[in-house]
C-alpha cells in the first residue's frame, strides 16, 4: 500500500523513529543507530512503506546543515585554546596519518584517487556524540586519556570544513574543471563568507537582541544558517558547508549559547530525518550478498585506526595504558561519514554501490564504540591493576577506634563530610578505591585508606562492628546500592546514610537498607537558593524559613519514596 504523499511518508518515518529509538536506547545503543535501523526497515529495500525517499531526502538535507552548524558553533577560539599543544598535535597527526593509511588501502583495493581521498577522510573521523556521552557516563572525561580523546574530537571537528570542500572538489575530478581549482574556489568562498560574517553578524544580533523578541532571535539564527547555506550552494559547494561556516562565525559572538538553545529543536527534527533517510538508502540485499566484505572492512577500519592512534600516542609520550584507551575509544567511525557519503555520491565522487557497503560498516563500528571503550578499561585493569589494599595495615592503624563513622568514598562529597567530622573531633575512617583520591585526602590530613569499600573483609578491617554510623558516598549508583546492602546484611545495628543520584534513586537505596538517602542535587539547590534570595535582599529569617519549609517538604517526599526499613535486630 503506497499513499505517495509527503505527509504519509513523514508519518511513517516519525512512527518508526518513535519505536526504533527507544528500543535502541533500551539495548544500550546510540539513538543514531535507532534512526538508521528504523529507516532501513521502512525504506524501499525493507518493508517498502516509504518507496520514494527523494522528497524526504530534500528535507533531511536541512538536518545535515544544522548538524554542521552545531559543530561549527562549538569551535570558538576560547574552546580551541584549552586543547594544549600536545593534544592538538595528537589530534592533527591522527587525522593526517589515518587518512594516509586508509587512502593507501582503499586505493590499492581499486578505488580512484578522488574516491579514496573522500572515503579515507570520512572514515578518519570518530563519533563525538557517542564517545563523549560514554566517557561522561563513566566519569572519564577528566582523566588523561579522556582529555586526549576530547582534544582529538575537537581537532576532528576543525577538519570538517576542509573535508566538505574536498568531497565537492573530488566530484569534479572527471570533468573539465580541475579539482584543485574547485578546491581553491571553495576556500575562497569560505574566506569571503567568514570576512563578511565578522563585520555583519555581531551588529545584526545586537540589534535583534535589543528588540527583546525571542521569536525574532530564532528567526534571525535560521536566516543566517540558510543564507550561508544558499551562498555556498551558489558557489558550487554543499549547503552543509554553509551551515558549518555560519556556526564558526557565530561561535565568536556573545550570543552563542542562546543561539545553540534556539536551534536545538530544529536541528533534532531535521537530523532525525537525515539519519532515517540514510537508513532508507541501505540495500539489505546488497548487505546480505556482501556481508563478508562488510565484516572485513569493519575489522580493517577498527584495526587501522586503533594501531595509528596507539603508535602516535606512544610517540608523543603517553603511557601505554592511556595510549591503549585512546586508541580503542576512537577506533570506530562517526556520524560525519554519513554526511560525506551523501555529498560524495551526489557529486559523483563515490559510487552509490560503494557508499551502500560503507554505510553499514560505519554504523556497525559506531554500535561497537561503547564496547571498545569498556574493553580499554578492562585492559587497563589487566595491565595495571589497582594498588592492592593492605587490610592488615588498615586494621592495625585503626586499632582501638570505636563509635566511629565509616565513610566509604573520598570524592567531593566524602571529603567535605570528612573535613566536618575532623573539625568536630568525631572519630572516623575513610575507605577509597581510587589511589589519586587517597593521595589527595592524605595530603589534607584525613585518615583515608586505600581499600575496596564494597567487600566484607574490608569492613572487618575498618572495625565496622564497633562503628555506629556508615556513610556511602561513592559516585556509582550500582556500587552504592551494593555497598549499602552488604553493610545492612553484616551490620544490622548501623545507621546507614547514602548519597543518591536523584530522588528516583532513593527507593532502590531504601530497599537495599539505607536509613536515609540524600539526593546530591537537593542541598546544592538549597544552598544556591540561599545565596540568590540573599542577593535579592530577602530578610535572613525569611530565607531560613523558606529553606526549612522546602527541606521539610523534600524530606516528606523522600519518606514516601523510601519507607524506612523494618526494625533492626
Amino acid at each position: 500500500m503506497h499513499h505517495g504523499t509527503v505527509l504519509f511518508d513523514l508519518f511513517v518515518i516519525l512512527t518508526a523513529a518513535v519505536i526504533a529509538v527507544p528500543l535502541a536506547q533500551r539495548l544500550r545503543a546510540n539513538s543514531i543507530i535507532g534512526f538508521l535501523v528504523g529507516g532501513l526497515i521502512i525504506g524501499p529495500f525493507g518493508l517498502g512503506l516509504v518507496a520514494d525517499g527523494e522528497q524526504i531526502t530534500s528535507v533531511a538535507e536541512l538536518g545535515v546543515v544544522f548538524l554542521l552548524f552545531m559543530i561549527g558553533l562549538e569551535l570558538s577560539r576560547e574552546r580551541l585554546r584549552v586543547i594544549g599543544a600536545k593534544f592538538a598535535a595528537l589530534g592533527g597527526l591522527q587525522v593526517g596519518v589515518t587518512m594516509i593509511v586508509l587512502f593507501g588501502v582503499i586505493w590499492l583495493a581499486g578505488q580512484s584517487i578522488p574516491a579514496s581521498l573522500v572515503i579515507a577522510g570520512a572514515l578518519a573521523l570518530s563519533s563525538t556524540a557517542i564517545i563523549l556521552k560514554q566517557l561522561s557516563d563513566e566519569r572519564q572525561l577528566n582523566t588523561r586519556f579522556g582529555r586526549a580523546a576530547l582534544a582529538i574530537l575537537l581537532v576532528q571537528d576543525v577538519a570538517v570544513g576542509p573535508f566538505l570542500i574536498m568531497a565537492e572538489a573530488a566530484g569534479n575530478a572527471g570533468t573539465e574543471t580541475s579539482p584543485w581549482i574547485s578546491m581553491l574556489s571553495g576556500f575562497g568562498a569560505v574566506a569571503i563568507l567568514l570576512l563578511a560574517g565578522r563585520f555583519i553578524l555581531r551588529p545584526l544580533f545586537r540589534f535583534i537582541a535589543a528588540l527583546k523578541n525571542p521569536e525574532m532571535f530564532a528567526i534571525a539564527t535560521l536566516f543566517v544558517v540558510l543564507a550561508a547555506s544558499m551562498l555556498t550552494e551558489i558557489a558550487g559547494l554543499s549547503m552543509a558547508l554553509g551551515g558549518f561556516i555560519a556556526g564558526v562565525m557565530l561561535a565568536e559572538t556573545e550570543f552563542r549559547h542562546q543561539i545553540e538553545a534556539d536551534i536545538a529543536p530544529f536541528r533534532g527534527v531535521f537530523l532525525s530525518l537525515f539519519f532515517m533517510s540514510v537508513g532508507m538508502s541501505v540495500d539489505i540485499g546488497l548487505i546480505y550478498s556482501e556481508i563478508i566484505t562488510i565484516l572485513m572492512a569493519l575489522v580493517a577500519l577498527i584495526t587501522i585506526k586503533a594501531l595509528v592512534l596507539y603508535g602516535l600516542s606512544m610517540a608523543l609520550g603517553f603511557n601505554r595504558i592511556s595510549a591503549i584507551r585512546v586508541a580503542l575509544s576512537l577506533a570506530a567511525g562517526g556520524e560525519f561519514a554519513f554526511v560525506m557519503f551523501t555529498i560524495a555520491t551526489g557529486s559523483g565522487a563515490v559510487s552509490g554501490e560503494i557508499a551502500a557497503i560503507l554505510i553499514p560498516v560505519v554504523a556497525l563500528s559506531m554500535a561497537l564504540t561503547p564496547t571498545l571503550i569498556s574493553l580499554g578499561h578492562k585492559i587497563e585493569e589487566k595491565l595495571h591493576p589497582k594498588q592492592s589494599d593492605n587490610l592488615d595495615d588498615i586494621s592495625a592503624d585503626t586499632e582501638g577506634v570505636e563509635k566511629h563513622v565509616l565513610v566509604i568514598g573520598c570524592g567531593r562529597v566524602g571529603r567535605v563530610l570528612a573535613r566536618l567530622l575532623k573539625s568536630r573531633n568525631i572519630p572516623f575512617i575513610v575507605l577509597e578505591s581510587d589511589a589519586q583520591q587517597v593521595a589527595r585526602g592524605r595530603a589534607e590530613g584525613l585518615p583515608v585508606y586505600f581499600a575496596d569499600g564494597s567487600r566484607p573483609e574490608t569492613f572487618r578491617a575498618a572495625h565496622t562492628d564497633l562503628a555506629h554510623v556508615a556513610v556511602v558516598a561513592v559516585g556509582s549508583p550500582h556500587e552504592t546500592e551494593k555497598t549499602v546492602a552488604l553493610l545492612r546484611q553484616h551490620y544490622p545495628h548501623l545507621q546507614i546514610f547514602a548519597r543518591a543520584q536523584d530522588i528516583s534513586h532513593i527507593g532502590a537505596l531504601s530497599r537495599s537498607g539505607a536509613d536515609a538517602a540524600i539526593p546530591e542535587v537537593l542541598e546544592t539547590g538549597l544552598r544556591l537558593s540561599d545565596h540568590v534570595l540573599s542577593a535579592c535582599n530577602v530578610p535572613r529569617e525569611d530565607i531560613d524559613a523558606e529553606i526549612a519549609k522546602f527541606r521539610r517538604a523534600d524530606m516528606l517526599l523522600m519518606q514516601e519514596l523510601a519507607p524506612r526499613p523494618g526494625p533492626k535486630k
